[in-house]
C-alpha cells in the first residue's frame, strides 16, 4: 500500500492524474466539447475554455500509459469547471474552437492562459504551439515559456485578423514536448494597431537547386503598407504548375528574413513555390510561382539508420524521416530469435506514431532487401499494438503486431524481410500507419 502511495505521489508531481495509471485503452478517446460552445463575455472582449474545444490528434504516451490531449482538473483555472487541458505528449494534437465570433473585421489579440512545469522533460523550458486561424497558419512557434509548476499559469499573446462573425481558431502542436494546461483563450481587439491593409504580394521569387542537393528560394521583400510590417512569409509548395496555395500546401513560416531552403525535396522531380506575405491587416495574394527540381541523384547501395537514436555504428543516427516521435527503454533485449541483429542499443529506441522513411539515392528500378526491425519495449500482450506498412505506396504488412511476431514475447528483436524495387526516382518510402496505439519502428535497412 505505502507502495502504490508513492506511485501515486510521484505521477500527481509530473501533474498526472491518478486515473491515468495503466495501460492505454486500444479504442482512441473522444474529444468532451465540439469546439462550438458560445465564448463568455469578459472585460474588453469574450473568453473560450479549452475544456470546450474540439480535441484531436490524440497519441498514448507510452511513459504514462495515457491518452494526450486528456483533461486535468487545476484549482487555478479559470473555467467553472476547473478543467485544463494537457497538449503535453501528443505529437500531432489540436484543439480547435470553430465558433470565436467578432463584431467586425479586423485585427484581434489572442491571450492564452496556462501553466506548465518541466515534467518528464527538465531541458525544456519553452514548449511552442502553432496558431491557425481559418484555415491559414499564423505561426507555428509560439513561445510558452516554463510556468514554475503545474498550478501558476501565465498567458501568452498573438494578433491575428479576423473575420466579422464566426471564426475558428485552432492550436496545434509542432513537438512532442508540447503545453500543458491550457486554460482559456480571450479575444479583445487589438486597440491601437494602425495597420488596416493588406502587404502587396512578395515579388522576384526565383527557385534553384543549391549545393546542399536542395532547393534554395529567394524573394523580394514586400513593401508594407503606411503604418503596417510585414511578419512574416508563408511558403507552398505544389507539384503542378498554377498550383493553388492553401494550407494543405504549406511548407513553412518564414519570420526573418527572404529566403527559405527546401531540404524535403526528391531528385529529378519539378516543384513549384510561392511565397505569401502577412501583416496585421492579413494576407496578401500569393507570388507569381518559381519552379525547380534537383538534378543530382547520388547512386547508393545500401543504407542502415537506427529509427529514434543516435549513431550505433554501423547503424546511422536517425534520418531521412518525416512525422512521429520517438520513445527509449532501456530494456534487455533477446537477440537469439533473428539473424544478423543489429546492437541491443538500437532496439532500445524506437521512432512511434505515424511516419515515413524516405530512404533515396538508389538506382531507379534496382532491387534491394528491405529489413525492418523492430523490439517491443512496452507492451507485453498481442494485439496492445498494430499497425500498417506501405512500401512506395503498396501496402507489405496489415495490422502488424510486434509481440505477436515475436511468439507472444515482450523485449524481444524481430525482422521482417521484403524484397522491393526503387522507384523511378531511386527511392524506397517506407510509411508507417497506426491501427492500434502507434506504430514502432527500431531499425530500417536497405541492401
Amino acid at each position: 500500500m505505502k507502495k502504490a502511495s508513492l506511485v501515486l505521489l510521484m505521477l500527481l508531481s509530473l501533474g498526472v492524474g491518478a486515473a491515468l495509471a495503466g495501460p492505454c485503452p486500444a479504442q482512441f478517446p473522444t474529444s468532451r466539447g465540439d469546439g462550438t460552445v458560445a465564448g463568455v463575455a469578459v472585460a474588453g472582449g469574450t473568453q473560450y475554455y479549452f475544456k470546450d474545444a474540439l480535441l484531436n490528434g490524440f497519441d498514448c504516451f507510452e511513459q504514462l500509459s495515457s491518452w494526450f490531449p486528456s483533461y486535468i482538473t487545476s484549482s487555478n483555472a479559470m473555467n467553472p469547471a476547473k478543467e485544463t487541458v494537457d497538449m503535453a505528449y501528443t505529437t500531432e494534437g489540436t484543439a480547435t474552437f470553430s465558433n470565436v465570433v467578432v463584431p467586425t473585421a479586423g485585427t484581434y489579440t489572442l491571450t492564452i492562459r496556462y501553466a506548465f512545469a518541466t515534467g518528464l522533460f527538465p531541458g525544456v523550458l519553452n514548449r511552442p504551439e502553432g496558431i491557425m486561424v481559418n484555415g491559414t497558419i499564423m505561426t507555428d512557434d509560439l513561445n510558452f515559456p516554463v510556468t514554475g509548476n503545474f498550478e501558476t499559469f501565465s498567458t501568452v499573446s498573438i494578433a491575428v485578423p479576423l473575420n466579422a462573425g464566426q471564426n475558428t481558431v485552432q492550436i496545434f502542436n509542432v513537438v512532442t514536448q508540447s503545453v500543458s494546461r491550457l486554460d482559456s483563450m480571450t479575444v479583445t481587439a487589438a486597440g491601437t494597431n494602425s495597420c488596416s491593409v493588406i502587404p502587396q504580394a512578395p515579388t522576384g521569387l526565383t527557385a534553384a537547386g543549391d549545393a546542399n542537393n536542395a532547393i534554395a528560394l529567394n524573394w523580394t521583400a514586400s513593401a508594407p503598407p503606411s503604418g503596417c510590417t510585414v511578419g512574416y512569409y508563408n511558403v507552398f509548395r505544389g507539384t503542378t504548375p498554377g498550383f493553388t496555395p492553401s494550407v494543405a500546401n504549406q511548407i513553412a513560416t518564414v519570420v526573418s528574413g527572404t529566403k527559405f531552403e527546401d531540404g524535403t525535396t526528391m531528385c529529378q522531380t519539378p516543384y513549384y513555390y510561392a511565397v505569401q506575405a502577412v501583416d496585421l491587416a492579413g494576407l496578401s495574394v500569393p507570388s507569381p510561382q518559381a519552379t525547380a527540381s534537383v538534378s543530382l541523384c547520388p547512386t547508393v547501395s545500401s543504407a542502415q539508420i537506427n529509427a529514434g537514436g543516435a549513431a550505433v555504428a554501423p547503424f546511422l543516427a536517425d534520418v531521412d524521416f518525416q512525422g512521429g516521435s520517438t520513445t527509449n527503454h532501456n530494456n534487455v533485449i533477446d537477440l537469439s530469435g533473428v539473424t544478423n541483429a543489429a546492437p541491443m542499443a538500437v532496439y532500445q529506441d524506437a521512432r512511434q506514431g505515424n511516419f515515413t522513411y524516405t530512404l533515396g539515392g538508389f538506382v531507379p528500378g534496382s532491387t534491394h532487401l528491405v529489413r525492418l526491425h523492430f523490439a517491443e519495449t512496452f507492451f507485453s500482450t498481442v494485439g496492445s499494438r498494430t499497425f500498417n506498412i506501405t512500401i512506395n505506396g503498396t501496402q507489405v504488412k496489415t495490422g502488424f503486431d510486434i509481440v505477436a511476431a515475436a511468439g507472444g514475447a515482450k523485449n524481444k528483436a524481430v525482422i521482417q524481410e521484403l524484397t522491393q524495387t526503387a522507384d523511378a526516382n531511386g527511392n524506397f518510402v517506407v510509411t508507417f500507419t497506426s491501427v492500434v496505439n502507434n506504430s514502432l519502428l527500431s531499425a530500417i535497412e536497405v541492401q
